[in-house]
């Protein structure tokens, strides 16, 4: 199955308004000043929201389990549609925090490597002057003594902690989450940096870091396994569709089969290329900064718990209406998972859609603020971003909205040829058949004669070879072009 051989769709706009204040007005002053598409905007909000809160709580479902507030995220746009600046902007302090942790870290090694010669020299007089005791008989007690109560003393590493991953291996993840509490961020506006990593390619581990187990143990050869105790890892993979559809042919059955994307809000938005303007206004930035100060906040809250050596994650619990609401949310999805109901074709991700809704509706209630318990206002907004990507993963991973590769190459070619090729309604316009082969979206021979096979099926084009030159043109039929 080719999930990225999808119907033609257009999404219906991104439930921004859904967000709370804080983080309604930072994402709507990022579309006007970046125009990026919408669910761009969105899902990286729900990326930096979830990232800023996942060490800080946890969410108590109706059902009494206590899960996280990871999300993990898998968004698909073409190059050029400022993936970059959106993941740069909104992630700023992220980074700021991690440039800090690891100027911070170079100077607690120095000071490690002088503070470890020092150990290491007076351990070295230790044993040397027990020695010389010994070898004149005399008694070494309290040398000895001394040397117990030094070797306790050795100097510990410092330990390099920062948020944001990337290129990782199933090791390195590990080292990263070793002992408790850790909180780590795999993140990437490069999709195929991501696919080709190890994570990717052993989506267990990944799986299982999204239910965050109390403990999770890495088994090495020889050596004591690597201890991971309540750790919280999210995943944001903004990625073109190339890459995406590559892994998916090579690694799809197991992904899917293993119910790995299940575990993630997807989103494929419309492109905004073409429909941007130019603004000669200065950016005017009023509303990201607060968002941002929230997210230094949240941050400098888990440094100061790390730093303390204790870290302790606030516990959110639904309000009686709230509970009640998401009970019967669970019991309509339950019955959409019915043979030939709505969610039928998609029920790996319906089994988690709801504690995916329970886990964005903590994070959003905490971010903004918000004392007690969860609301029921807060749910319902929470369901409604969860409701747009319910649609979104149907028409990425439903079978039903599988589509071949004739038919995508023949809507992407009709694209290109209005667009780039055709006069207008009172036109006759012919194509030569190599210049779109040259200059269009479909360069195989195969493939683009059998998508102009198709269109010509549909009276969309005729293809035909002129006596004069003996060249193969393409003519573009009005009332085909015209109607779109």
């Amino acid at each position: 199955m080719n999930a990225m051989n999808r119907m033609p769709f257009v999404p219906a706009p991104y439930p921004l308004d859904a967000f709370l204040v804080l983080v309604r007005e930072a994402g709507h002053e990022l579309i006007r000043n970046v125009q990026a598409p919408d669910a761009m905007v969105g899902m990286a909000l729900i990326n930096a929201v979830s990232m800023a809160c996942q060490s800080l709580i946890d969410v108590k479902l109706p059902t009494g389990q206590i899960r996280p507030v990871s999300q993990n995220l898998l968004l698909v746009a073409e190059s050029g549609e400022r993936k970059s600046t959106v993941d740069s902007l909104l992630l700023a302090p992220f980074r700021e925090s991690d440039k800090k942790a690891i100027a911070a870290h170079t100077y607690k090694i120095t000071a490690y490597q002088a503070e470890i010669v020092t150990w290491g020299a007076k351990n070295k007089g230790l044993r040397r002057a027990i020695s010389r005791a010994s070898s004149r008989s005399e008694d070494t007690a309290t040398l000895e003594m001394e040397l117990v109560e030094h070797t306790k003393l050795v100097p510990q590493k410092p330990r390099l902690r920062y948020f944001l991953r990337q290129d990782i291996t199933g090791k390195a993840i590990m080292e990263a989450l070793q002992g408790s509490d850790e909180s780590i961020a795999i993140t990437t506006d490069e999709g195929q940096i991501l696919f080709q990593s190890y994570a990717m390619a052993h989506v267990g581990l990944l799986n299982r870091l999204w239910d965050s187990p109390e403990v999770l143990p890495l088994d090495r050869a020889g050596k004591d396994p690597i201890l991971a105790m309540n750790p919280r890892v999210s995943v944001s993979i903004m990625t073109q569709k190339a890459p995406l559809q590559a892994y998916l042919e090579s690694r799809g059955s197991v992904t899917k089969g293993s119910g790995h994307w299940a575990r993630y809000l997807v989103g494929w938005p419309a492109s905004t290329q073409g429909f941007r303007w130019a603004n000669p206004s200065e950016q005017r930035w009023e509303h990201l900064p607060i968002f941002h100060a929230r997210i230094r906040e949240l941050i400098h809250k888990h440094q100061t718990m790390r730093e303390s050596g204790t870290i302790t994650r606030e516990l959110l619990e639904f309000s009686d209406d709230a509970k009640a609401r998401w009970f019967a949310l669970s019991a309509e999805t339950e019955v959409l998972l019915r043979e030939g109901h709505y969610l039928s074709d998609i029920n790996d991700f319906a089994s988690k859609v709801m504690e995916i809704l329970a886990r964005l509706a903590a994070s959003l209630h905490y971010f903004g603020g918000e004392g007690g318990k969860i609301t029921l206002d807060t749910l319902e907004r929470a369901f409604t971003i969860i409701r747009w990507h319910v649609e979104e993963y149907k028409h990425l991973f439903s079978p039903q909205f599988v589509v071949p590769q004739d038919q995508t190459d023949a809507q992407a070619i009709v694209n290109y040829l209005r667009s780039h090729l055709w006069c207008g309604p009172t036109s006759d316009t012919f194509v030569p058949k190599n210049h779109v082969r040259r200059n269009g979206p479909v360069r195989d021979k195969t493939r683009l004669n059998a998508a102009l096979e198709l269109l010509a099926a549909r009276g969309a084009v005729e293809v035909g070879v002129a006596p004069k030159d003996k060249k193969t043109y393409i003519r573009l039929m009005n009332h085909f072009f015209g109607s779109m």
